[in-house]
């Protein structure tokens, strides 16, 4: 009776916009362990300093991402690499409601309490633990997400499906992986009939590689570009990250996969739908929590749960296209959640959830238009938030929560407001010392924010030279820096030898080059003896 009283549809879509802006607040500015969380944004400053990708320095991944994300640093230097952070939750939240806006209006489910409904858990769900940063999987989904509902919603115009090609061409040049975004597409329109967007779409889509390829032509980087990324790139990676970990996923996991199958189908034949529903999404979120609370066990969570829903959904989506086009959709969006996962370090699903989660709620509902279980749903949203408020306790590469009490932003005005551990503090109050007293530095093997803070540039514009990162390179990197009479700030470690074993540049520095001094968390190398 009160639920009838208030506006259902105000209230979801108000939690959505309201959760958005409390992961910002509550989550953004906790944890600070200075590479993947700076290794985009470094790369951006590179550029905002002049520097282009694959001509001025190595890089091995296509750029996009790095050329978006100066945006912030035009906004302001100052407080860019704040603002990016923030962004990243803005996106997440973008994609998933594009991509919840496109399921609802094809399975005509009316009602934009369903529709804020799913895009909110979608979201929380992609975001999980995920640290807030700049990073090529996550602009991947955005762009080829805001391309596709461009060029895939009702009622659109010559000029919207430009534009779809457009950002779908941004997202597809943001990771490798999605190279295999526009294939899915062009067979999405063509099995739909629908040959009228398929002729303009492949028309602008030609039209805009073509544009992106005379930009790298004329900028002298597109042989490099070729080059150092497709080295990249070798077929084993794509057989290991999209197909055999999902193999892997279940193999593993085939006895709980089992009862999990007759527990469903239990709840689904005994239970009403709304409960059944209700409770399959309380274990997956009690699932989350007890994950969090094992060593390694969360990795266990966004890996082999993750995959194993998602070949559950693609295997319904599969299974209902046979009759029902209407599913053709799912299976093209649960196609993005797969690219996402092609990765060398984090192949999970998890990255594009809102899919997987729509062909669960789509399972026990039949696509049929029901009553929209309002207590429910707000009960799954609250777990959801539960269970990674657990995950967010154990920040990615950094101390505890409850240990990030410094602010960081004592030390550089850059950081302002980001909060990590004393350990971290010390080592940047360190760090600013020594590139004050040797302006002319790098730093190995990992402080990928190191001249964004400083204001400076990298000498061989390479802030974190793992091997894979530099295709095998060190040698010519060792001699730019020679040539260079550049200072080595070698990072004191907190890595181990195993970690180490791919930085051959680390290797060669070490051996050839003279200590000028140790400090408590670096060793200073000059190549003049």
């Amino acid at each position: 009776m009160l639920f009838e009283k208030l506006n259902v549809d105000r209230i979801f879509q108000f939690l959505f916009f309201i959760i958005c802006i409390f992961y910002i607040g509550f989550y953004m500015p906790y944890g600070f362990e200075g590479t993947d969380t700076g290794y985009i944004f470094g790369t951006s400053w590179n550029i905002y300093n002049g520097e282009l990708p694959h001509r001025d320095y190595i890089y091995t991944r296509p750029a996009i991402p790095a050329f978006f994300h100066t945006v912030f640093l035009f906004i302001s230097e100052t407080y860019g690499y704040l603002l990016d952070r923030g962004f990243f939750y803005i996106q997440i939240f973008f994609y998933s409601f594009l991509g919840a806006k496109l399921l609802v209006e094809q399975f005509t489910l009316s009602s934009k309490a369903l529709l804020f409904f799913l895009a909110t858990v979608g979201a929380i769900i992609s975001i999980h633990s995920y640290p807030p940063m700049g990073w090529n999987t996550i602009d991947g989904v955005f762009f080829c997400m805001i391309g596709m509902y461009l060029l895939i919603k009702k009622d659109t115009s010559i000029v919207q499906l430009c534009a779809g090609a457009f950002f779908l061409v941004l997202g597809v040049f943001s990771k490798q992986s999605f190279y295999f975004m526009p294939i899915f597409i062009f067979l999405y329109f063509l099995f739909k009939k629908d040959f009228y967007k398929l002729k303009y779409y492949t028309i602008f889509g030609i039209i805009m590689v073509l544009l992106y390829a005379s930009f790298k032509y004329f900028t002298n980087s597109l042989f490099p570009f070729i080059d150092q990324t497709f080295l990249r790139t070798p077929a084993s990676a794509l057989v290991n990250s999209g197909i055999k970990n999902y193999y892997l996923a279940l193999k593993f996991n085939l006895i709980p996969v089992v009862i999990s199958i007759v527990t469903i189908w239990v709840a689904f034949k005994y239970l009403p739908k709304k409960y059944a529903f209700g409770i399959f999404n309380v274990l997956i979120a009690g699932y989350a929590i007890w994950a969090f609370h094992q060593e390694d066990g969360f990795t266990v969570f966004k890996n082999y749960i993750i995959q194993l829903l998602f070949m559950a959904s693609a295997g319904f989506a599969l299974y209902k296209s046979i009759r029902d086009k209407r599913y053709y959709l799912l299976l093209l969006l649960l196609c993005l959640s797969w690219s996402a996962s092609i990765s060398n370090g984090y192949k999970t699903p998890i990255h594009f959830s809102l899919p997987i989660f729509f062909s669960i709620y789509i399972f026990f509902f039949n696509s049929e238009e029901k009553k929209f279980p309002v207590a429910i749903s707000g009960g799954i949203i609250a777990f959801y938030l539960i269970a990674f408020y657990f995950g967010y306790q154990s920040i990615y590469r950094e101390s505890n929560r409850n240990q990030l009490t410094y602010n960081m932003g004592e030390v550089y005005p850059q950081l302002s407001f980001i909060k990590s551990d004393k350990d971290t503090f010390e080592k940047y109050k360190e760090f600013k010392n020594l590139a004050a007293k040797y302006p002319n530095f790098t730093v190995l093997p990992s402080m990928t924010l190191a001249h964004y803070l400083t204001g400076t540039v990298n000498p061989i514009g390479i802030d974190w030279p793992l091997d894979v990162e530099i295709n095998n390179e060190a040698t010519q990197l060792e001699a730019q820096l020679r040539e260079k009479k550049s200072i080595v700030l070698m990072e004191n470690s907190e890595f181990s030898e195993k970690e180490l074993e791919g930085y051959q540049l680390v290797d060669i520095i070490e051996k050839d080059w003279a200590i000028l001094e140790k400090t408590n968390y670096f060793t200073v190398y000059s190549s003049e003896k």
